[in-house]
């Protein structure tokens, strides 16, 4: 029986129930319905017709008091449309069929710990204290398309914490006055925050931490004032953040440190955001797309990538307008693209850093413009560098391109790449060439380019100008090093140096111009490399020419003794590179000699014993130390010719000296 004190609104509602039919109330006089009687029905108050499913279909109402339903079990839908409730709405711990509220407005929804077997249907309604689902269970999905919610009195929009929803939670175009709380929830369809705006200016907006979603979460177009934390969260599926807009400066704007997203972080055609995006430890197997991104990191950190595991990073035309990109750690199992990003300076004036990282493909960072340092160390590189029309400038730290021990699979291009700071490779190892082709390097009085300890098949040095400042190849090992004599750099450094070829092939004086740019403690060196290759090649002339130069070119640095020697060992011998002179000084002095001695005949020693005295032999032999022809100690020559006889066993003796000196030097060099 009907309570006898119904009114007219209220007896057109108690009618429709039994069939589950629409009670209308839009063009009635009266509108207002008790929440007690909507109680009354929903807890079996009125019995459904017989072959029916009864229901509550409510459209146009203004419900008054509190509907309380804690703990009840209902078996029969709730559907409101373009209804007001002045009290909060109550179902915890309660076991119902569908609720579906669409239209409408509520004070509160308090839903801990319930269960609805079907469907929360929320769409455009305005909740103005919030609503409470968490620990719930909802199995038909939960609808918040359109929804404007506000804070409860624990200063959170949506608590959902641990809720449990089989199907899509759906909140397009969500408009929410403070925080939503999934943490632990699991959902096993679509997260859908399409276009929905979530604000809790410098706290957390949106945390889904350890929540675990089936099907990804679809945030384009979204505006998030405050953090996103999705911490070691699970999504089965794509996230996607297009033409989203996050802000939380000076904080996190989102936060997925040991998230798993099994599709693509999809973030391109712009995605602006204020604040950190700090994905360390993040595992997404689809890669992160960050094309026309812009991110503001305020001079720190923008994008932290620290041991993040990526299938790819697609950033091209990226934008930093302050912050740095950073990848310690990280490994890119694809490829990793900057190209035409344009990064302003982090922390330190550092754009990139990137350190122990791997990179599985290509890494390219053609026609980047950075206002700061690119920073590459101790990381593997499985693919191509390529990184030609980068434009760098303004590094503090001394360096614009920083790319020191790293293992490159393949080669590095830096073609037409212009940096106001030094160029830094050292010790890094390349299995294909390196190849700096018009390449624009004025840093006066520094160091323009260190490439100390490199390893590379062919480094081509050919820059779009000669270098200004220093260019460094200390220790580095090169199959063929390319250059050309009018790109040569003023000031170069080639301690140790090891190379194969030089190209093009130039004559040794050209070369020698080359190694007299190195400085005088390591020409010596650079000497010997340099005939080595004149030897490989089979140019020996061109291998003596450069050794004996060396020679002559350390004379300068000896001392007075040592000085005056080595000018003798030239002159005479070419310090055995030259052995035509010692051949030419002995003809002239065996010319002289036998002259001489034909027009003054020195006197037997014993007149009955001497042989036959022959002034070519008897010069000779005086010109031979330690051996005799049988003349020399056979006459004993006076005046004039006395002391011209000294003379002679004198060159002798510097002749012999210097030819073995000579010999020595020429066969240890080989």
């Amino acid at each position: 029986m009907p309570p006898d004190d119904l009114t007219d609104a209220e007896q057109l509602l108690w009618d429709a129930f039994p069939t589950g039919a629409w009670a209308d109330l839009t063009t009635t006089p009266t509108t207002t319905i008790r929440a007690e009687v909507i109680r009354l029905l929903l807890l079996g108050g009125h019995d459904p017709e017989p072959g029916q499913l009864a229901a509550i279909r409510l459209r146009g109402a203004t419900v008054t008091g509190r509907l309380d339903l804690m703990g009840a079990s209902i078996d029969v839908a709730l559907i409101c449309e373009d209804c007001a409730f002045d009290a909060p709405l109550r179902l915890a711990e309660a076991v119902t069929r569908t609720v579906r509220l669409v239209g409408s407005r509520l004070h509160q929804l308090k839903a801990p710990r319930v269960r609805i077997e079907g469907l929360l249907d929320l769409r455009g309604t305005e909740i103005e204290h919030g609503i409470r689902i968490d620990q719930g269970e909802i199995t038909g999905g939960l609808r918040l398309k359109g929804a404007t919610i506000g804070r409860s009195e624990s200063d959170v929009a949506i608590d959902g914490e641990g809720v449990s929803v089989r199907g899509d939670l759906a909140c397009p175009d969500l408009v929410a006055d403070g925080p939503v709380v999934l943490r632990g929830a699991r959902i096993t369809g679509q997260f859908d925050l399409a276009h929905a705006r979530v604000v809790n200016p410098g706290a957390v907006a949106l945390d889904i931490d350890n929540a675990g979603i089936g099907e990804g979460v679809d945030g384009c177009g979204m505006a998030a004032e405050g953090e996103i934390r999705m911490r070691s969260a699970e999504i089965g599926g794509p996230m996607l953040l297009s033409d989203a807009r996050l802000s939380n400066p000076g904080g996190f704007a989102l936060s997925a440190a040991r998230a798993h997203v099994t599709g693509a972080f999809w973030c391109e055609s712009g995605l602006t955001v204020e604040g950190e995006v700090r994905l360390v430890g993040v595992r997404f197997d689809g890669g992160v797309h960050l094309a026309d991104a812009v991110l503001d990191g305020a001079g720190h950190v923008a994008l932290n990538l620290d041991r993040a595991s990526i299938g790819h990073l697609d950033a091209p035309r990226l934008t930093l307008r302050g912050g740095d990109i950073r990848l310690r750690g990280a490994r890119v199992v694809g490829d990793f693209s900057l190209v035409e990003a344009s990064l302003g300076p982090g922390r330190d004036g550092v754009c990139v850093d990137m350190e122990n990282g791997e990179v599985g493909g290509t890494l390219r960072l053609g026609r980047l413009r950075a206002d700061g340092e690119i920073r590459i160390s101790n990381s593997r590189l499985d693919g191509s560098v390529l990184a030609s029309r980068m434009r760098l400038s303004g590094a503090p730290t001394g360096a614009s391109f920083r790319f020191t021990r790293n293992e490159v699979a393949s080669g590095l291009r830096l073609l037409n790449v212009w940096a106001d700071q030094e160029v830094r490779l050292v010790d890094s190892r390349f299995r294909l060439d390196v190849d700096l082709t018009g390449i624009e390097l004025r840093i006066p009085g520094g160091t323009a380019l260190d490439a100390s300890g490199i390893q590379t098949t062919e480094l081509v040095l050919l820059p779009g100008d000669a270098v200004e400042g220093r260019v460094v190849l200390d220790g580095a090992r090169i199959g063929v090093l390319r250059d050309l004599p009018e790109k040569w750099p003023e000031n170069l450094s080639m301690d140790g140096l090891v190379y194969e070829t030089l190209q093009p092939a130039l004559t040794a004086r050209e070369r020698l111009d080359w190694v007299e740019r190195a400085p005088q403690d390591q020409r010596s060196q650079a000497c010997d490399q340099l005939a080595q290759m004149y030897v490989h090649l089979g140019r020996q002339p061109q291998a003596q020419r450069i050794l004996y130069e060396r020679e002559r070119g350390q004379r300068r640095f000896k001392p007075l003794i040592a000085r005056a020697w080595s000018l003798v060992q030239d002159v005479t011998v070419g310090y055995g590179y030259r052995p035509w002179r010692a051949a030419a000084w002995v003809a002239f002095f065996l010319v002289i000699g036998t002259t001489v001695f034909s027009l003054d005949h020195p006197a037997p020693l014993k007149k009955d014993e001497a042989p036959h005295f022959n002034p070519f032999v008897y010069t000779l032999d005086l010109m031979l130390p330690l051996v005799t022809l049988g003349q020399k100690y056979a006459f004993n020559p006076k005046g004039a010719a006395q002391w011209f006889s000294y003379v002679l066993v004198a060159v002798g003796w510097i002749l012999v000296s210097t030819v073995a000196a000579g010999v020595t030097r020429a066969v240890t060099r080989r």
